[in-house]
């Protein structure tokens, strides 16, 4: 592998992790990852310039017959122009399978729909909408140092609980959000009204 490829996997990393990707999956990360830290995404996005800017820099020292820009294209995934929707069918076939994160959760559910018409929707959607109508809320760990959703009393009773997690990465831990069966089935039910931010 050359110089100029390593660049270009490393910047597409970068990308994804700017992105709030998983550099090796391309999937969205978790919730409270520290990849989806603010300083961590901040960081990717100086990280990039750098990384385009020496690319930019070979390709004109080499004098390539090529356009300079396809120095700066980087692999990516062709892009997701599907629309963010809820196949009804979903909430027909949609089985509990155990406690586990948004993101799993959301796997589940799109895994029942018939056909892959609709984008999935993301976990923040879930997560914000479960804010506005209380079953959790914005709060703050001093000893992590990180923002996370807290589940409330009323969160509590609908099968949501909060769970500490071990990061790979440096050993840096997170708080994830975990769906219990009737909360899953829950936001099943009202999933049309999250993607169109209505109350319950």
């Amino acid at each position: 592998m050359t110089q100029k490829d390593q660049i270009e996997t490393a910047l597409n990393h970068v990308i994804n992790i700017a992105m709030g990707l998983d550099p090796l999956t391309g999937e969205e990360t978790e919730e409270g990852s520290i990849l989806n830290r603010p300083e961590v995404i901040r960081t990717m996005f100086t990280v990039k310039e750098v990384l385009q800017e020496k690319l930019t820099f070979e390709a004109l020292s080499t004098r390539s017959t090529a356009p300079a820009q396809s120095a700066l294209t980087t692999p990516k995934k062709p892009r997701d122009t599907r629309e963010v929707g809820f196949p009804p069918e979903i909430v027909d076939n949609f089985k509990f399978k155990g406690k586990t994160t948004v993101t799993h959760f959301i796997k589940d559910m799109y895994a029942c729909a018939e056909t892959d018409e609709f984008k999935p929707v993301k976990a923040a959607t879930i997560l914000n909408w479960l804010v506005l109508e209380g079953y959790l809320e914005e709060a703050y760990d001093k000893e992590l140092e990180v923002n996370y959703k807290s589940v409330t009393e009323k969160g509590a009773e609908l099968g949501l609980s909060n769970r500490r997690v071990e990061s790979g990465l440096g050993g840096r831990s997170y708080i994830s959000v975990m769906f219990g069966k009737e909360a899953q089935l829950y936001v099943v039910k009202n999933m049309d009204k999250i993607l169109n931010g209505e109350a319950a």
